[in-house]
């Protein structure tokens, strides 16, 4: 499973060190990564802080260009010199507000693979589209527009309803069951695939997400800045295979 925490535009070097305090007990279990997503110019330091921790470092986006004159870009080489494992990739936030569209995931996703990153791609879908019930069908058409061609292996997907991220408001499990259900079918060919949900995951419902046996973990926000919550749902993640 992955516990992954999308900081977001949260947090400073020394929420890092608070960070590393609060793992000072806490025993790893290697069937349960670990991995956390600082703002980039926090990257380098959390990368080298939290090496003797077995915590992942990952990027929360990159560029769709290798290298060139994109004035506040970061390249995926960057990224890969500072040795992070994952990098997100179109987020409901970027979509929104950085125009990152399906081919830009496709393209940018295509360049992490190649420097051996793994990327995760966020899917899900809106209210609207929930309430027409096409939800289904959009997800569908989302994984064959965001991932790139010939992967067969390494990849994590991140359902995440636009609804529900930020709102406290969770699908019915059963929902989650469902979509996770199709994700995997549509990339059945995928070795080492995880299907990860994120959208108001917290200490109070995560349990019951980890138990749906489609479920390989999770992408959280809000409660990922809350250091002991974090800590607590990647204590339910491992809960849950023992």
């Amino acid at each position: 499973m992955l516990i992954a925490g999308n900081w977001k535009m949260n947090l400073r070097y020394e929420d890092i060190i608070n960070f590393k305090e609060t793992l000072y007990d806490l025993n790893l279990d290697n069937r349960v990564e670990m991995a956390v997503f600082p703002q980039f110019p926090l990257l380098y330091y959390a990368k080298k802080y939290l090496l003797d921790c077995n915590i992942e470092v990952g990027a929360q986006t990159c560029s769709s260009e290798l290298k060139g004159a994109y004035t506040g870009d970061v390249s995926v080489e960057v990224i890969s010199d500072i040795g992070c494992k994952y990098c997100i990739v179109g987020h409901s936030e970027r979509r929104e507000f950085h125009n990152e569209t399906n081919g830009f995931v496709k393209k940018a996703s295509t360049l992490l693979l190649s420097k051996n990153i793994i990327p995760i791609i966020c899917v899900g879908e809106s209210k609207e589209i929930k309430i027409k019930k096409t939800t289904n069908q959009f997800i569908k058409s989302q994984i064959k527009e965001c991932v790139p061609d010939n992967i067969n292996s390494n990849l994590v997907i991140a359902y995440e309803p636009l609804w529900s991220i930020g709102t406290g408001i969770i699908p019915e499990y059963e929902e989650i069951f469902n979509v996770h259900n199709i994700i995997i079918k549509e990339l059945s060919h995928i070795e080492n695939l995880k299907v990860i949900y994120g959208g108001s995951v917290n200490m109070e419902n995560c349990s019951k997400i980890f138990k749906l046996n489609n479920v390989h973990g999770a992408l959280i926000g809000g409660s990922s800045l809350k250091f002991k919550d974090f800590l607590a749902i990647y204590k339910s993640a491992v809960k849950q295979i023992i």
